[in-house]
């Protein structure tokens, strides 16, 4: 993630600072980033924020698990909020389910 830090309206050019990395992007090529003023906890991972709101909605309950709820609060550097039910936050807490994941990393890692 990265900040607009000017925007040229002469040169058609945005830059963004990636953590001390500067890059350009043409008016034309602004599709490749997105704003990430609300960005979803998986889009998160390995990024800490200050301050994270955390709305928790009742939806489908593969999606509500303990390891979601713990990447989410884990984000939080300095202050979490919590918004949603407590019914629903417990579940999550309970939902220990972790979907097998098929991949051939091991494979690839036994290879090397």
């Amino acid at each position: 993630m990265g900040t607009i830090t000017n925007i040229s309206n002469i040169s058609e050019v945005v830059e963004v600072d990636y953590d001390g990395k500067k890059a350009e992007y043409e008016f034309s090529e602004l599709d490749q980033i997105e704003h990430s003023y609300a960005i979803t906890v998986h889009k998160s991972q390995g990024s800490e924020f200050d301050v994270v709101i955390l709305p928790i909605v009742r939806s489908a309950p593969m999606l509500l698990t303990r390891n979601l709820l713990y990447t989410a609060i884990t984000r939080a550097k300095k202050l979490l909020i919590i918004i949603g039910s407590q019914d629903v936050i417990e579940f999550m807490i309970k939902n220990t389910d972790a979907k097998v994941r098929n991949t051939g990393l091991q494979y690839k890692l036994e290879e090397l």
